[in-house]
């Protein structure tokens, strides 16, 4: 961002996305990227919260990690940690509050950043803010045991409207919002003092017109076939990629393909696992994961491959959106099964490069409906989920095939209709009185955390 100039639309997050797309290492990164053409069309500014100093932005990456798992866990939080993360918020709140032009929308994206919007409400009143969060919104009764838990609502509710992935991720914050802290909360609005804030279900499309694009490319349909003779499977080959968070749900995909693989003993060189494991593990619990999932992989093959032929391929790789292509392309099945959150982006992807193809997807996260022909399966129900593989392989039925409902809007459709909702609503008023709310059986609130008030609704917008 240059120094003196003035933007009227500025989006802040974690890292600069790359320029090309195609040089893209996640979903976050390649939807980011999609939105470029977009950015420079508003005449856009780009913002990251990539600290000078290198144990700074580990610290902050390690608690935007440690906040991204409080949706199926409680991870242990560092002394110090909440310092840290403040500060980098308030250095990018600085950058911002001093680039943004009068009355611009900022548009906030990822955990790492959840103070910015009460920060640059204070430094900017005039600026429109849009939070998005594209993992999940914790369940309350998690996310209070997380003593710094009202600072960060404080945070989260300085936006003007707060994006999750699905619908039970915004029934999570309005949750906490209305049941543990008394915030008046009614039709997908949290008032907060005279303002009322959005909260809104609309995740990041899946890029499924890049991949598309490179699935024709002559590089990455040869580079397809090289990893397909490198795998030496004649039967179906499945593919699942994930990071380490837990709720990616990986050792459930590798117990199920294990009971597939005991309940039907196809030959090793008939079906197999490719199984990528993309990043590094970023708390002590994903370290534990990593080296569960290593036992585990070596206990399936240990018990089911032959000398020479693998049935699980594991590889530890953070694939660009070329090879990532080229992946879907060598398998035959996907399976896209998060638990805890998450969306079904690979599998629209996967879909998108074969042009209709056999996916297994996570009812926790994906309901199918714009999936037709997926399976759906609950990943913790591993006799259902083997059974599901066992579709997918050809095994006993013919083989499903998931096709795309409907053609997905492009990015920069996407991201305008969530900026014109933006702007309508900075600036609205809350038209109901905040008032005392009785809590229910089984009401969350902190030990020494007072009955909701008025007043106390006051203190959260003021933080």
């Amino acid at each position: 961002m240059s120094g003196n100039s003035r933007h009227r639309l500025i989006l802040a997050a974690d890292r600069i996305p790359p320029v090309d797309v195609d040089d893209a290492r996640d979903d976050l990164d390649a939807a980011l990227s999609a939105l470029r053409p977009f950015a420079a069309a508003q005449d856009a500014a780009w913002v990251a919260a990539e600290p000078g100093d290198p144990d700074q932005a580990f610290d902050a990456a390690h608690a935007a990690a440690l906040l991204r798992s409080l949706g199926h866990q409680q991870g242990t939080f560092p002394d110090g940690w909440f310092g840290t993360y403040r500060a980098v918020n308030e250095q990018v709140a600085a950058t911002v509050s001093g680039s943004a032009a009068d009355a611009a929308t900022l548009w906030v994206h990822g955990h790492q950043l959840q103070l910015l919007p009460g920060i640059m409400r204070r430094l900017r009143p005039d600026v429109c803010s849009v939070m998005q969060l594209h993992t999940a919104f914790p369940p309350a009764e998690s996310m209070v045991r997380l003593p710094e838990h009202r600072a960060l609502l404080s945070g989260l509710l300085g936006a003007d409207v707060i994006v999750l992935p699905h619908r039970r991720a915004a029934d999570n914050l309005l949750d906490l919002a209305g049941r543990v802290h008394g915030l008046p909360v009614r039709d997908g609005q949290i008032a907060v003092g005279s303002r009322r804030v959005r909260v809104m279900a609309y995740p990041l499309p899946a890029d499924t017109a890049g991949i598309g694009r490179l699935a024709r490319s002559a590089p990455v349909r040869a580079r397809a076939q090289e990893i397909r003779d490198a795998l030496r499977v004649a039967g179906p080959v499945l593919l699942s990629v994930a990071g380490w968070d837990l709720g990616e749900a990986v050792e459930q995909r590798l117990g199920a393909f294990e009971r597939f693989l005991a309940e039907h003993r196809p030959a090793p060189a008939t079906a197999a696992l490719l199984h990528v494991a993309c990043g590094e593990p970023q708390t002590p619990a994903e370290d534990e994961q990593r080296e569960r999932v290593d036992r585990l992989i070596a206990k399936i093959n240990g018990t089911f491959a032959n000398v020479g032929q693998a049935v699980v391929h594991y590889v530890r790789a953070t694939p660009d959106r070329r090879e990532l292509t080229a992946l879907y392309l060598a398998c035959d099945g996907l399976l896209a099964t998060p638990a805890h959150h998450g969306t079904a982006a690979h599998a629209h992807e996967f879909v998108a490069a074969h042009a209709g193809a056999p996916v297994v997807v996570s009812e926790l996260t994906c309901d199918g409906a714009d999936l037709p022909g997926a399976v759906v399966v609950n990943p913790h129900d591993t006799a259902a989920f083997a059974t599901a593989i066992a579709r997918i392989a050809g095994v006993r039925e013919p083989v499903p095939e998931a096709q795309v409902a409907f053609a997905a809007s492009g990015p920069e459709a996407w991201a305008g209709r969530l900026l014109s909702v933006a702007t309508a609503r900075a600036g609205t008023h809350a038209t109901v009185r905040p008032r005392r709310q009785i809590a229910a059986p089984g009401h969350i609130r902190p030990a020494g955390h007072p009955a909701a008030s008025h007043e106390h609704a006051r203190k959260i917008d003021a933080q």
